[in-house]
């Protein structure tokens, strides 16, 4: 095992352990890692050090992997790296940490959050709400009421549609991230207050408020049916295999949902957390809340849904100039 092999397992270790961050980012961490000493080894005169990392490494690196990717993920990328670099500097493996020099000089055009429209979203709803088993869960469901106890020893379409109408309703009236949803636990959801725990990015603990009727039956149902099901845990939604959900198992069933819908954009489950913070500010629902409900550390995260587009701008500003207001026209004829 290499040097720098060695202190990048010490420092996952750390940021399981003493960081206690997520699982998906650990991962996240041992990736990028993995690629940036997988780079240092590939190098004409290779690198096995951690010591003899340098700022011009640090660009060289940069350099080889901009027209890789998007100028996001080499930041996030980079930051990965710089974390582990201050790990080293703290526990004295390195006499110089290189990025203390360093300085990551990256531009890109501001885009967009992409969203759905209000009509896109009820179209998505739709094809949900259409599916074919959508009409037999109804009559399943009556009949689980009247069990005692049932327990459901096999998973039908009955269950999963359930199950992704719930998943569809909660990420758009929550604004939850994937990662979140599938961390949904039964202790989690509190029926009698309509509120989800929600233990987000950096381990941040915010509480959310379902006051949509239909969501609230949509997520009843669901949990009727879920909770007839024997597992060795508590998560909330579950495959055929009635393990967790994973993040790509919820992008898949979203993909599925909007080919039948027939949305012509790409749709991922994150396009509904934008969407629900798009739509509630184009509601006129102050940005402070907006920030709480996303969960961001600062509102400056928050404040990327200030951005319109230059059809809104135009909107605007035909609607609500005061000059739009004022009689005098020069141009008008008169009578």
């Amino acid at each position: 095992m290499s040097e720098m092999q060695k202190y990048i397992d010490l420092f996952l270790t750390h940021c399981k352990q003493q960081r206690r961050l997520a699982d998906h980012s650990i991962k996240g961490y041992s990736i990028d890692l993995r690629m940036f000493m997988e780079y240092l080894e590939s190098r004409t005169l290779p690198i096995t050090g951690c010591s003899q990392v340098t700022k011009e490494t640090l660009e060289d690196y940069v350099g080889g992997i901009s027209d890789k990717y998007q100028v996001k993920t080499i930041k996030r990328k980079m930051a990965c790296i710089r974390s582990f670099f201050s790990y080293l500097e703290e526990y004295e493996a390195i006499a110089e940490n290189p990025f203390h020099k360093f300085r990551l000089r990256l531009r890109e055009g501001y885009k967009n959050p992409k969203s759905l429209t209000v009509s896109e979203m009820n179209r998505f709803l739709q094809a949900v709400y259409s599916d074919k088993f959508a009409v037999s869960a109804v009559k399943h469901l009556s009949r689980l009421r009247n069990m005692d106890k049932p327990v459901l020893k096999t998973l039908n379409g009955n269950f999963f549609w359930c199950r992704d109408s719930a998943i569809v309703e909660l990420l758009f009236a929550a604004g939850l991230r994937v990662s979140e949803l599938c961390g949904l636990r039964f202790e989690d959801y509190d029926r009698m207050e309509r509120s989800l725990y929600i233990k987000g990015k950096g381990n941040r603990e915010r509480t959310l408020y379902l006051e949509n009727a239909e969501v609230l039956a949509v997520l009843d149902n669901y949990l009727l049916m879920r909770k007839a099901v024997e597992t060795d845990h508590s998560y909330i939604f579950i495959t055929r295999f009635r393990d967790p959900m994973s993040a790509q198992a919820v992008r898949n069933l979203i993909t599925k949902y909007s080919n039948i819908a027939g949305i012509n954009k790409r749709i991922t489950p994150h396009v509904f957390r934008h969407s629900f913070a798009s739509l509630l500010l184009e509601s006129g629902v102050d940005i402070k809340y907006i920030q709480e409900f996303l969960g961001h550390s600062t509102i400056s995260t928050t404040q990327i849904y200030l951005h319109t587009s230059d059809k809104e701008k135009r909107k605007i500003l035909a609607a609500k100039h005061p000059r739009e207001q004022m009689r005098y026209n020069r141009w008008k004829k008169k009578d």
